[in-house]
């Protein structure tokens, strides 16, 4: 049954545009504003990085009915002293915001996305000044860095602490996979209530999309994301450099890049030179929100080749929503809840992880066996249709955030 609600989305992340969280946090924003509640996303950190004309620099904003407010500042500021001032603001604006709401009685949940171990516990903060109940989605799980000393290492312990420690106080929690549900219930010992909820996807932003070929008379395979290893660029490099060798008429489109940061794209254009594959492979770099699904569309086959570890087994990755959506057959490794959900030759090509020769593999059926490709497509579109389409999974997380209201 719907119930409206009044929710205030705290989120330290971009939005309503700028990578997976953006995505996330924009579609769950929407969901549950179409069910008839009314959804305030508050912004105590800048921007990032803007991808989208749509943001405009704006200090508030609705995308659609959802608004969003940034209590500090809009862009990232450059210089370091203004850094250190605008990290200040991102958790005292958060406190200053709520006590000026606390007497307000329409109020009926906050909802954070995060548990680094400032943010919860400003989250926290938050609740009690409110006497609201807070809910917590924990998107993913961070790997501990060999390095202790380092500066990976503190953003490491940052989150642990948030995760493992306090974490456990809010009042509700949303996961993204069966690992992480888990490790609340088994190590964490939580007794609240928990769900999971894969991801969200807007599968209109992809649908009836006519575009040719990214290469005439060349089968394209894709691969979105930011590229590093830990999300299988380095295996998917290796892979498509046996493809490519065998199967000339093979290309591979690297769409994404760093964000705000260094471009990682050097080393690896030097690494796939090295491989002899650099003339089958283009490097797109980061591109518009707007950009994203002609790109995918002119693709036939996308990678998802994350190699083993606990970031894989957390994660639920935005972007196989988005190829699925695309109705382009995807070869994936065999992490997460991969085996949870789908079955091979079904609903995608599932590889093992960390083998080239398995990747290399799939790609090998899937160009050879085209014929497949309605069969496959058709099944994981309907896959992604009855459970992650945001209109279907806001349904769900609004009667999970029905549990938390008053009778």
């Amino acid at each position: 049954m719907e119930r409206h609600k009044k929710i205030i989305l705290l989120s330290y992340h971009n939005f309503p545009y700028g990578g997976a969280s953006a995505n996330y946090l924009r579609n769950f924003s929407l969901g549950l504003a179409q069910l008839n509640n009314d959804i305030h996303v508050i912004l105590p950190r800048a921007n990032k990085y803007k991808d989208t004309s749509d943001i405009k620099n704006q200090k508030q904003g609705f995308i659609e009915n959802v608004k969003y407010t940034h209590l500090g500042f809009v862009t990232q500021p450059k210089s370091v002293l203004a850094k250190v001032y605008a990290k200040f603001l991102g958790y005292l604006m958060p406190l200053l915001y709520c006590i000026r709401l606390k007497n307000k009685k329409d109020i009926d949940l906050l909802i954070t996305y995060d548990v680094s171990v400032t943010k919860t516990l400003t989250a926290l903060a938050c609740s009690l000044i409110l006497r609201k109940k807070l809910i917590i989605i924990v998107p993913d799980y961070f790997e501990k860095p060999d390095d202790l000393f380092s500066f990976k290492a503190f953003k490491w312990y940052n989150f642990y602490l948030g995760l493992r420690y306090f974490s456990k106080y809010a009042d509700g929690i949303i996961v993204l996979t069966s690992f992480l549900r888990d490790y609340y219930l088994n190590v964490i010992e939580y007794k609240k209530d928990i769900t999971i909820i894969p991801n969200f996807i807007d599968p209109s932003k992809f649908e009836n999309i006519v575009v040719p070929p990214h290469k005439k008379d060349k089968i394209t395979i894709g691969y979105i994301g930011t590229p590093t290893s830990k999300d299988g660029i380095l295996d998917l490099l290796k892979s498509f450099s046996l493809l490519y060798k065998k199967y000339k008429h093979t290309h591979l489109l690297v769409i994404g890049d760093a964000k705000g940061e260094k471009s990682l794209l050097p080393p690896l254009k030097d690494f796939a030179r090295e491989l002899g594959a650099l003339d089958g492979i283009t490097f797109a770099g980061l591109v518009s929100s707007e950009d994203v699904p002609a790109l995918l569309n002119s693709c036939q086959i996308f990678a998802l080749t994350r190699p083993k570890g606990l970031s894989a087994e957390a994660g639920f990755p935005t972007k196989l929503g988005e190829y699925f959506a695309c109705r382009k057959p995807v070869v994936m490794t065999n992490v997460g809840d991969v085996k949870l959900y789908f079955k091979n030759k079904e609903h995608m090509i599932i590889v093992e992880p960390d083998n080239i020769e398995s990747i290399f593999e799939g790609f090998e059926f899937l160009v050879n066996n085209q014929n497949l490709f309605p069969e496959i497509t058709e099944k994981a579109y309907s896959w992604m249709n009855n459970n992650i389409n945001y209109k279907v999974a806001s349904r769900n997380v609004d009667a999970f955030l029905n549990r938390f209201l008053k009778n």
